[in-house]
């Protein structure tokens, strides 16, 4: 039945294929193009009235108020996610609750999960060559395939086609901290291409004034907190005519970083280190327009990332104290082809399909074998978007997923539907009510981890719910507020859980997670705007260790303003509530709770010359999103960005 869905839907592309081209399918939204953004994304853009309530989507211009180094940083305080770093100085990137491994992250439409532990470490990404990031929190398309059930991260890098221009930016800070960046771009008739360069090093960083020193740790500077990144990122992109484009990308990144100690004196102090962390990623990518009715989009990538992580029992880090040392290779080929189409005015229908393979290679230590494996995942999907009345938007879909591995269990197959709808409602009220299915694959840790590996695992799955309500007051062309409120309930089956770490992994039955946000905005004036968030998590008292270490509140504030001259200001605040973390079955700690104020200023010296000023954690609180891992203390950076 599947097959025949997917089957009409190609048939009718291909009729769609005849319609009469379109003067132009394409069109200028100030310095990008909006069908840049439906090449590399996944899903074709939609109205705004159907974009899911309290989705974050972060463009251009908002990414460089909050003048962050990495999107771990971006996205620290956004509703409804919970971002930490713990024992592997990686961070763990929660939305509502889900773990990092059933998050989705994208760039440029394809998937960055690496499939041995099957999550993102964000801080490894740097914000310098971003155009935007958007961040799908409920029930999402099924266009997005299997492995999102938490939740899609997507981040859209710059490109080629905007202005011709060549942007240097430097900022340097305490600890030798620097972060450098060049991005050039420029269009040569049909040709466009893209390049960016970028360096970030810092030789450690200071703990808050508040820490309580020990035997782990003295305070002021933090031990072994080293680390270097640098890398590479082109694109290239070729409009033959204004109905179709071609894009080639590359980047190669590397990095070394040294993983600071727990300060939590009951565990054992370990010292560990990453000497080589390598990506590489190459993707090739295309759009057509065969008619005004009709959008085709293919794309093929392969990703690499390599590392070394070596394990010491001393803070010298000698030959003779190391415990183990041990090397990963993951390796991803995969592609997405699909098509939007048009059949008439009520209608936009999606179908297509996307496969990945991962390949991972690994070596314990260095007196033990390499141990190889690979999983193959695929989907195919169907999605119809009609508007039977003016003020109602329906979306139903259907996707069909298959798992493959190389151990002798048998494939795994299973079929997520969704289903939302729009309503506009009087006094310029919205609501939106949603459901979808959602799976999880086993990442390969799971399955083959010679500690806690277990092939027998089972997929996990989730049913999200949501209702949403939003309403938005225009009083002029620059002031205005709006409102959303989401409320959410997710039901897990089959969750992946492993009590402690000398425990397998198993299938340990049922989850809920549940909860409300609360988000408004108001422009007060061309210089002068406002955002104001509340998210609240909970979950059934059978599953709450799934909420370990994150806050079940949490507020946050951003301020925006332009004054004097043109000085532009950004002042962010976020409250976390106390958090629960467990050490064993039967004991646990609380996380207090904290609040950190951060603030950026940037100056338009001239046309070509911007100054700025940075200060994170300005009142130097300690903070700790893991226990024994306390974040760093107040941070005063600065620095400039040239246009030529």
């Amino acid at each position: 039945m599947i097959l025949r869905f997917l089957a009409i839907g190609l048939l009718a592309a291909s009729l769609a294929l005849e319609a009469s081209h379109a003067q132009s399918a394409f069109e200028r939204r100030g310095d990008s193009l909006i069908f840049v953004y439906a090449l590399e994304t996944i899903v074709v853009r939609g109205e705004h009235q159907s974009s899911p309530p309290m989705q974050i989507e972060l463009s251009t211009d908002e990414i460089a108020k909050r003048n962050t180094p990495t999107v771990a940083d971006l996205l620290r305080f956004e509703t409804g996610l919970s971002v930490s770093t713990g024992p592997k100085a990686e961070t763990e990137t929660r939305i509502r609750g889900f773990n990092a491994r059933d998050v989705l992250v994208l760039v440029d439409g394809r998937p960055i999960n690496p499939g041995y532990y099957g999550k993102v470490d964000l801080s490894m990404l740097p914000v310098d060559n971003i155009a935007a990031v958007k961040v799908i929190k409920g029930p999402s398309s099924v266009a997005y395939g299997a492995n999102g059930m938490g939740g899609v991260i997507n981040v859209v890098t710059k490109n080629g086609l905007e202005k011709p221009r060549t942007v240097i930016e430097s900022e340097f800070g305490d600890h030798l901290y620097r972060k450098l960046n060049i991005n050039h771009s420029r269009r040569l008739g049909g040709l466009n291409y893209w390049v960016s360069v970028y360096n970030h090093f810092s030789d450690g960083y200071a703990l808050s004034d508040d820490f309580v020193p020990n035997v782990r740790e003295n305070g002021g500077y933090r031990d072994n907190s080293f680390y270097s990144q640098t890398g590479v990122t082109g694109k290239l992109g070729y409009q033959p005519d204004d109905n179709s484009l071609y894009s080639l990308s590359a980047g190669y990144h590397w990095a070394e970083k040294a993983i600071p100690s727990t300060t939590y004196t009951g565990e054992s102090a370990r010292y560990r280190e990453f000497p080589k962390w390598i990506r590489f990623n190459s993707s090739l990518a295309a759009l057509w327009h065969p008619s005004q009715s009709t959008e085709l989009t293919a794309t093929v990538f392969a990703d690499a990332q390599h590392d070394r992580f070596i394990d010491y029992s001393g803070i010298e880090k000698l030959p003779e104290q190391i415990s183990f040392d041990s090397k990963l290779e993951n390796w991803t080929i995969g592609g997405c082809i699909a098509a939007s189409i048009h059949p008439s005015h009520r209608h936009r229908i999606r179908v297509g399909l996307n496969f990945k393979r991962d390949l991972m290679n690994k070596k314990p230590d260095v007196n033990e074998a390499w141990v190889s494996h690979h999983i193959s995942t695929g989907s195919i999907f169907l999605e119809d978007e009609f508007t039977p009345f003016k003020s109602t938007e329906v979306t139903v879909g259907l996707a069909y997923h298959l798992s493959t591995t190389d151990t002798d269990r048998s494939s795994v197959r299973h079929t997520s539907p969704m289903v939302s709808l729009v309503q506009s409602l009087p006094l310029r009220l919205h609501l939106r009510l949603a459901w979808a299915n959602a799976i999880r694959f086993p990442a390969m840790h799971y399955l083959y981890s010679n500690s806690s590996g277990n092939p027998d695992l089972l997929p996990e799955e989730a049913n999200k719910f949501e209702l949403g309500l939003s309403r938005r007051f225009d009083f002029d062309e620059q002031r205005y507020a709006s409102v959303e409120l989401a409320f959410f309930h997710n039901d897990l089956n089959n969750v992946i859980y492993r009590a402690s770490r000398s425990y397998r992994y198993e299938n340990i039955g049922n989850g809920d997670l549940r909860g409300i946000e609360i988000a408004a905005e108001v422009s007060i004036s061309e210089n002068l705007s406002a955002q104001i968030s509340y998210s609240h998590l909970a979950s059934l008292e059978s599953s709450t260790e799934m909420l370990e270490e994150v806050a079940p509140n949490k507020w946050r504030l951003l301020v925006d303003a332009r004054i004097w001259f043109g000085l532009k200001v950004a002042y962010e605040y976020g409250w976390l509530d106390a958090r629960t973390t467990y050490l064993t079955e039967s004991q646990g700690f609380m996380l207090p709770e904290y609040g950190l104020h951060r603030l950026n200023l940037s100056f338009p010296a001239s046309d070509f010359l911007t100054l700025r000023l940075t200060i994170n954690n300005i009142t130097d609180v300690y903070s700790e999103d893991e226990l024994g891992y306390p974040g760093p203390g107040r941070q005063i950076t600065g620095g400039l960005n040239l246009t030529l």
